[in-house]
This record gives structure tokens, C-alpha cells and sequence, in this order.
């Protein structure tokens, strides 16, 4: 039976504002719909994806507190999580194939709680202790799971990165992993950085644009404070603009002189951001708005994160510099690739040569991430995927002992 006679249910319920998850299910799932393809969408009623969404592209209804049920025979695609840790609330019948698409290696890493959540994402040899003892029934589990989905041809990364800090942190040997490169929009025919900016070399306008979340918030304040430092070292005017809110904007610096200001807003339409970006000379991003920004030409220097201050000698990337379609590289993991410019070196070749800058991230973007071609890879993936739910109810790596005391004691909290 050919995809285009089986439904394929995007599933994301997400009601924190707009993300990079959010934004690649929505994109994907309306491509799909514009192609013949059964798409549909999970999320909640007044969630990201169901608020940006066109009419012709329908939506199941997420609930916190009460059954949703999947249309059996299905496909779900999900982002990788650890597998007790799916929607609590879905209700996949047995038949239903399950495809899941990994972002970014720590959801595959069983975490404690608190504090120690953040130490224990690096995936380095504190959480290799925790899952090598408090953890080991979890550890086992996404060891399984992974082995599981990988096997069955269900299981995709969106780059090389992901791929290396999963095999090195789990300690598993993935032998051919897929790559699905991240996407924006389609095939890019004009560059508009090219034709519609106007550059003023003594007012610099750089930003990012973006989820400010506990994996983002050190290379963003990173970021505002070399340009703080670049601003006035050079008594050169710079507006860093700062697009996005999150749990963690109360910790975003904020700093202020003669010739350095930062000017927040908290939420752009998707359809007005392009518009937005047009006006920067180069934004500081990671994830799908990285794509967003290249696509149209804007100088995109593609950010690595980390859940500790960065360093004082981290060296940006361009987008075009990255290897394996990179679209953020964790700074504290085993596959680092260190980047090539400093802040002072980028802001001097934004006056020097903007035209260069903005062509090669615009050919990059067309020839790597177009959604035309990321759909074709996705849909070949899946064709050729057979994993169904009741494979991974038999391995029995749906529930979690220790996480269900947690979401228990949360809920007496």
C-alpha cells in the first residue's frame, strides 16, 4: 500500500509559544498535505502548530487530561524523546507504524530532576555513572529502543552531530545511520538580502531570532556580549535585535551604552518574520531559523549551544562552514567542531563584503535544505520503515518506573 493511502499524523502538542520542532512538523506535514498526502497534525487546540496552520490541513485535538485516539493503521511521527516519555495522553492502536525524527541527542538521555538535569544532558561521565547505576533499568531501555527503531528503519537525525554525541554518550553502535536534513521552505529563486536590504555601515543591525530555552540562553548571551564589547572597543553602533521568548529570558543579559543598544521583541508571525530578518545584517540562529534566515540571503552564522557559560575563546561558524547539515553543535559534547571566525572578524567582513556573504549562505540553503528535497529523503525513509507500536510495547520499553514516580510526585506538588 502506497503512502498516499495511509494517513500520517505529525505529532507535537506544544503550547510554550513557537519553536524549531513545532516549525519543521507544521512545514513537512503541509507540504505532504499540498502533495496528496494524508497529513495531519496533533496538537493542542490554541498550541503553535494549530494556530499557524492552513484550513485544508487538518488537526487532532491534544488533551492533558484525557484519552486522544489515533486513527489506527496510521503512521505517527514523533520527535525522539525517551519512549515513556511520549504523550502520555496518545492512544496508538498496535497496527500504527511509529517514525521518529531526533533533534537533538540529549532527548534520547535519561535525566534526574532539578539541578542535576542540565549536568546530566552533557552526556558525559557524571550521567554516565547515574545511568550506569540509579538509571540502569532507563539506560537499558533507550539502549533498546534505539537498537529497536534504528533496525526497523524508523529512526532518522537531523546531522552528523546528533548521530556522534548519541553512539558516544549511549555507549551504542548505530552502523548506518539516516540522515534527514532540516528544512525551511522551498527552492529559493531570489535572493532578497540581495535586492531589498539596505545596508548602513555606521549603524550595524545584527540579532537572533529564536527560542531563548536553557540550551540557548549561554551562546545568546554569548553572542550580546561580544557584540556589547565589539560595539564599544570600536565606538561602532550596533542594535542587537532579539526575537523570542522562553523560560529563560529573565536570564538574558542586558546591556546598554552609547553606542550598543538591544531592542526585544517576544513573537513574530511566521509570515511577517522574513520581512523582519530583511532588515538585519546578520543574525545569530540555530535550527530551522537558521534555514529561514539563508534562504533569503540574510549573513547567517549558525550557533553551536550548551548549558554552561561559553567560553571567552569560542569561534563562530558561518553556515556554509558547517559539516554533516549541522544546524547547532553541542559545545560540551564529544564531536565539537570548533568554528573559524571571532566576533570582531565577522562584523568587519559584514562591512567588507556583505554581497559574498549573503550569495553563499543563499546557495548553500538551495543546495542542501530546500523542503522539496528533505521531503523526498522523509518520504523514502518512511516507505522503507516497518516499525509498529506493538514492537516497541513488547520490548517493553514504554514505561519507566522512576519517571512515573516523578510525574506522580509533580502532580501532588
Amino acid at each position: 500500500m502506497g503512502l498516499k493511502n495511509k494517513k500520517i499524523i505529525f505529532c507535537f502538542p506544544y503550547k510554550d509559544g513557537p519553536g524549531g520542532v513545532n516549525m519543521l512538523f507544521l512545514r513537512l506535514a503541509t507540504f505532504l498535505r499540498e502533495s496528496g498526502y494524508d497529513s495531519v497534525i496533533v496538537d493542542y487546540k490554541n498550541g503553535d502548530m494549530s494556530n499557524n496552520r492552513q484550513s485544508s490541513l487538518p488537526l487532532i485535538e491534544y488533551h492533558d487530561d484525557k484519552k486522544v485516539v489515533l486513527p489506527s493503521n496510521s503512521i505517527v511521527i514523533l520527535q525522539s524523546v525517551t519512549p515513556w516519555s511520549i504523550f502520555p495522553s496518545l492512544e496508538i492502536s498496535d497496527n500504527s507504524q511509529v517514525f521518529f525524527i531526533t533533534t537533538l541527542p540529549h532527548n534520547f538521555f535519561p535525566v534526574l530532576p532539578g539541578k542535576l538535569r542540565n549536568i546530566m544532558s552533557k552526556g558525559q561521565t557524571f550521567a554516565k555513572i547515574i545511568w550506569k547505576s540509579l538509571l540502569s533499568s532507563e539506560y537499558f531501555k533507550i539502549k533498546r529502543f534505539i537498537s529497536i527503531a534504528d533496525r526497523k528503519g524508523a529512526l532518522v537525525f537531523l546531522d552528523s552531530d546528533i548521530v556522534c554525541n548519541v553512539k558516544k554518550s549511549l555507549n551504542i553502535d548505530i552502523k548506518s545511520p539516516k540522515l534527514f536534513p532540516l528544512f525551511s521552505e522551498t527552492i529559493s529563486r531570489e535572493n532578497l538580502f540581495l535586492t531589498d536590504h539596505k545596508f548602513d555601515e555606521s549603524l550595524l543591525k545584527v540579532g537572533w531570532v529564536g527560542r531563548i530555552a536553557d540550551f540557548k540562553i549561554n551562546i545568546l548571551n554569548k553572542v550580546i556580549t561580544d557584540a556589547f564589547k565589539y560595539s564599544n572597543n570600536h565606538q561602532q553602533k550596533i542594535i542587537f535585535h532579539v526575537v523570542g521568548d522562553g523560560e529563560c529570558s529573565k536570564q538574558l543579559v542586558n546591556y546598554k551604552s552609547e553606542y550598543f543598544s538591544i531592542e526585544r521583541v517576544d513573537y513574530i508571525k511566521p509570515s511577517q518574520l522574513s520581512k523582519y530578518m530583511l532588515k538585519l545584517d546578520m543574525l545569530f540562529v540555530m535550527g530551522t531559523t537558521a534555514l529561514d534566515s539563508s534562504r533569503i540571503g540574510v549573513p547567517t552564522v549558525r550557533l553551536d549551544y550548551s548549558f554552561s557559560k561559553i567560553s571567552d575563546d569560542y569561534l563562530y561558524k558561518i553556515i556554509y562552514e558547517v559539516s554533516g547539515f549541522s544546524l547547532g553543535e553541542n559545545l560540551d559534547g564529544q564531536c565539537f567542531n570548533k568554528g573559524r571566525h571571532s566576533f570582531n572578524a565577522l562584523m568587519e567582513s559584514i562591512k567588507k563584503d556583505s554581497f559574498t556573504l549573503s550569495r553563499k549562505c543563499f546557495d548553500y540553503y538551495n543546495e542542501n535544505h530546500s523542503i522539496e528535497n528533505s521531503a523526498k529523503i522523509f518520504i523514502n525513509y518512511v516507505a522503507n520503515s516497518n516499525l509498529k507500536w506493538k514492537d516497541l510495547r513488547r520490548e517493553g520499553v514504554l514505561q519507566s518506573f522512576f519517571y512515573s514516580i516523578w510525574t506522580r510526585t509533580r502532580k501532588w506538588e
